[in-house]
């Protein structure tokens, strides 16, 4: 074994060792994380500490959950700073306690609409714009307590009312609540003094009390419930045994509402619930994104001695199960991190094991696969110096037959030329004395094509010239300006039609220089075509001829407001066959080469500067006098061939009738689309569109009477193929027939076209006498076709074309196919597909065999069955037009009554009138 084969052994052993160690040391992945940011108005509070306590419990048992929390001391500003930072850190869920909400709303909106979810916690704020707020019922807690005042009081009594902040929303509704609860019999009265809810600031108000009138003592919570008490005693205990406290909270923790109800310091209190389990479950709730309630109003309830004492015993056994709990939670996450450890460490182990034996049966392997390899080598190299001589053979062979299809093409070119000629002059006198516009415009357009195909063909022969080295070079003196005048002066009727702002300057009224007349005039042709073809409507070519005797050379520059032309492609501009192809604009990618190597003929160069996007110049240098002048022998031309007019095919009273037939022309050049629809409008009726989208658009309206489908098939989207290919699988269009105009007349296309289901194909260049003829012979033969189907079927015979010896195999054939349809005509979904699938053949070969055999494409036998079987129903006068439809396999009744019409030449109902009831 090679040393270097060994060290790549080794490497990729340890690249595998080091992906497998890495892959035991990833964990699995758990569930989403998600942060859920709490701002706390204060921490100093019992019945907060008892909400977040509340808190941590339910979040115990989610250990994707995380709490982050911050305490703002009742102060308003640092809370607000303290929420915005978490809306920085964008926390999945906020959880807002108010110190004041009137101060807090804008922050908590602000949230909000940053697109956190918001939770607001006992106070409520001055908004509707929050998630969901959880919170107790504080009105309905004072009027709880009201009641149970009114129950414990004698009339006329005094009730010492310790109020919290009274700014806040808690305190107001506890106060009016309170008010509402009391019995307006009694006459009690209050006095109010201000807690803010702290029990030293209870405490201390409270001293000033004239405890000898109070009977009761409401507090809005337990804490002040407990200051004001704490003054009572000090300030004259004996009172303590005959005055009632009340409290609100009911909490549950040290020296809290719960305990101080239990061992008797307060009378009774009711429960403000602080709702800290149900926030962390609403939070989870939206996380999940299930949807939650706005408004979460927590229950209340009378806390007196007995039901404190059983409270507090239970809430201290759920501190001890939580805490049991919690420390199982993390001795099963130890098992778990070990367990995951210790099955990794196997795996790698086993691995690593598995990665040894490998490597051992590898290294005894290796050398016998290396000798066998090695043999194989040797085969192969002798197998492929055996295909390389093949190779060249081929190449040669390639070659060869490239050089022979170049040149027939070639010299198909060069015949094509002759006609040409004599098609070109006779343009020119009907042009010049013909009075009929729209002729003239026609003639037009035919002298436009042919000088465009003239100078192609001359391109091309030129090129075989080229490429095969007979070009002869004539030169002579002659006046150069007046040679690129002239060759200017062609395109004056282009550029007046696109408004392009075309012009031609030379430094001298006259230079004669020594050149090839003809090859200079196509290079100023085909730099000017070049221009032309890349410049828009609307903008500008220049053309411009100078002399430098001192340089001794003659320069011309054509310059246009073209799309330009890349610098990177510049250099690949005169190559052969390159063209560059931007917007549509495509060429034969011959004429820059051929205008090349005319120059250099010449002694010359030609350059190029272009800027995309701006402009282009090509600038042709020539020499003013030649040094050597070529003395080859001229060419012959070759001799014209005069041509016979071809007689049309139809006589002259059928082109000049009008035909009750609408088709749809469906064309992506405008020039052709234009000019099919102003021919084909003489004799029918004709609609256009100029891609195959839009002609199924045109198709897709029940109300058109569009009857044949005549079509490019080489356009841009959906071709000519796909717009047949969706006729004739669609039902509703199905029985049009298609006719195809392409350039592509090789007979592999023109199969495929006929499998797409085409009724006929016509190649370009076409005659448009022969394209009315075959539209007019082909919608005539169906009308004939049909009635005489029809016949057939009202005969009870076999409707078939109208052959009097069919073999048997056909016939059977033909008679298996009726009797399908037969038995499924009334099937909507009947379909030549499923009938294909049913007769045991191909799609492409029934549709062959039924054509050959009937006449009719399978889709129009199926569709004249079926009419066929209408007509029979309707003669029976036992259902209505509408049942028919249906009976028949027809989808709608009004695509059943065009059809109908279409091949009976009446309405169903028409139909029935002219056979009435016997």
């Amino acid at each position: 074994m090679r040393p270097k084969t060994i060290h790549l052994i080794l490497r990729y052993t340890f690249i595998a060792l080091l992906l497998t160690l890495l892959t035991t040391c990833v964990r699995e992945k758990g569930e989403e994380k998600y942060v859920v940011g709490f701002s706390q108005c204060m921490t100093d509070d019992v019945w907060r500490r008892a909400m977040e306590m509340e808190m941590r419990i339910e979040a115990s048992g989610h250990d994707n959950l995380t709490i982050i929390q911050t305490d703002a001391h009742e102060d308003s500003e640092l809370q607000i700073r303290q929420i915005r930072d978490m809306i920085r850190r964008k926390v999945d869920v906020l959880i807002i306690s108010p110190n004041r909400p009137e101060l807090l709303t804008p922050v908590a909106v602000e949230a909000y609409r940053a697109g956190i979810p918001t939770i607001i916690v006992d106070r409520k704020i001055d908004s509707d714009e929050y998630t969901a707020y959880v919170g107790g019922d504080s009105y309905r807690i004072g009027r709880l307590a009201g009641e149970e005042a009114s129950r414990l009081l004698r009339p006329h009594a005094t009730i010492l009312e310790v109020w919290g902040a009274r700014t806040t929303s808690p305190a107001q509704e506890r106060h009016r609540g309170f008010v509402d609860g009391l019995d307006k019999t009694k006459g009690f009265r209050i006095v109010a003094i201000d807690g803010n809810w702290r029990r030293e600031i209870a405490r201390a108000a409270a001293e000033s009390v004239d405890w000898s009138t109070i009977d009761l003592i409401y507090a809005h919570n337990d804490v002040m419930a407990l200051g004001a008490r704490e003054a009572l005693i000090e300030k004259d205990a004996a009172r303590l045994r005959s005055i009632r406290i009340l409290g609100v909270d009911g909490a549950f923790g040290h020296d809290a509402g719960l305990e101080a109800v239990a061992d008797g310091r307060l009378d009774a209190s009711f429960l403000y619930p602080t709702g800290g389990d149900q926030v962390i479950k609403i939070a989870l709730q939206i996380l999940r994104g299930e949807k939650v309630e706005k408004n979460n109003v927590l229950s209340t309830a009378l806390i007196d001695k007995p039901t404190a004492k059983t409270l507090l015993m239970q809430a201290h056994q759920l501190i001890n199960y939580q805490t049991k709990i919690e420390q199982q939670r993390k001795n099963m996450r130890r098992l778990s991190d070990r367990f995951v450890l210790l099955r990794h460490s196997n795996t790698a182990i086993l691995v690593l094991l598995a990665l040894v034996a490998a490597f051992a049966v590898y290294s005894v392997v290796i050398n016998w696969k290396i000798r066998k390899r090695n043999a194989q080598l040797r085969a192969v190299n002798e197998e492929t110096e055996r295909q390389k001589e093949q190779l060249v053979a081929l190449n040669e062979r390639i070659r060869e037959a490239t050089d022979q299809k170049v040149r027939f093409f070639m010299n198909v070119s060069h015949e094509i030329k002759t006609p040409l000629t004599l098609i070109v002059s006779p343009l020119l006198k009907w042009i010049r004395h013909t009075d009929n516009d729209r002729l003239r415009a026609d003639l037009l357009r035919m002298k436009s094509s042919a000088d465009r195909l003239m100078r192609l063909i001359e391109q091309l022969l030129d090129f075989r010239k080229m490429e095969s080295g007979t070009s002869e070079m004539r030169r002579k003196k002659c006046d150069i300006v007046r040679l690129i005048s002239a060759a200017v002066k062609l395109f004056d009727a282009v550029a007046e039609a696109r408004h392009i702002a075309y012009s031609f300057e030379a430094d001298a009224p006259s230079a004669f220089v020594e050149i090839d007349p003809d090859k200079i005039e196509k290079v100023c042709v085909n730099l000017l075509s070049n221009a032309f073809k890349f410049t828009d409507d609307g903008g500008r070519i220049a053309v411009s001829l100078k002399t430098r005797e001192r340089e001794g050379v003659t320069t011309l520059a054509v310059t246009d407001s073209g799309i330009g032309i890349a610098p990177e492609k510049l250099p690949l501009i005169f190559h052969r066959f390159y063209s560059e192809s931007k917007a549509g604009r495509i060429g034969t990618g011959i004429g820059l080469h051929l205008s090349e190597e005319f120059v250099r003929m010449h002694g010359g160069r030609i350059l190029v500067d272009s800027e995309p996007g701006v402009s282009s110049t090509f600038t042709v240098e020539l020499p003013l006098a030649s040094s050597t002048a070529s003395s080859a022998p001229v060419a012959s031309a070759p001799e014209d061939m005069a041509l016979t007019p071809r007689e049309a095919a139809l006589p002259n009273e059928i082109m000049g009738q009008k035909y009750p037939y609408t088709i749809l022309v469906v064309e992506d050049d405008p020039e052709i689309r234009e000019y099919l629809s102003v021919e084909l409008s003489d004799i029918l009726r004709v609609v256009t569109a100029e891609s195959g989208t839009r002609a199924l658009e045109a198709l897709g309206a029940d109300g058109k009477e569009i009857t044949l489908v005549l079509s490019d098939v080489l356009m841009p989207g959906m071709s000519g193929f796909e717009l047949c290919r969706a006729i004739k699988t669609a039902p509703r269009l199905a029985h049009l027939p298609v006719i195809l105009l392409t350039a592509l007349v090789d007979d592999d296309r023109r199969l495929y076209g006929i499998a797409e289901g085409a009724d006929d194909y016509i190649p370009k260049p076409f005659d448009i006498d022969y394209v009315k003829i075959k539209i007019i012979r082909l919608l005539e033969e169906r009308r004939r076709l049909g009635q005489h189907f029809m016949r057939s079927m009202q005969t009870g015979k076999l409707p078939i074309a109208e052959q009097t010896d069919l073999p048997t195999a056909d016939r059977l054939f033909m008679q298996r196919f009726v009797d399908i349809l037969s038995k499924r005509f009334d099937d909507p979904e009947l379909s030549v597909e499923s009938m294909s699938r049913e007769m045991g053949v191909s799609r492409v070969h029934l549709y062959r065999r039924i054509k050959t055999l009937s006449g009719f494409s399978p889709v129009d036998y199926m569709r004249n069955f079926r009419l066929g079987k209408a007509a029979e129903l309707l003669l029976h006068h036992r259902f209505s037009i509408s049942e028919v439809a249906y009976q028949t396999g027809f989808s709608s009744p009004p695509y059943f009554s065009k059809c109908f019409k279409e091949t009976f030449g009446m309405t169903p109902s028409e139909y029935i009138d002219s056979h009435p009831r016997e």
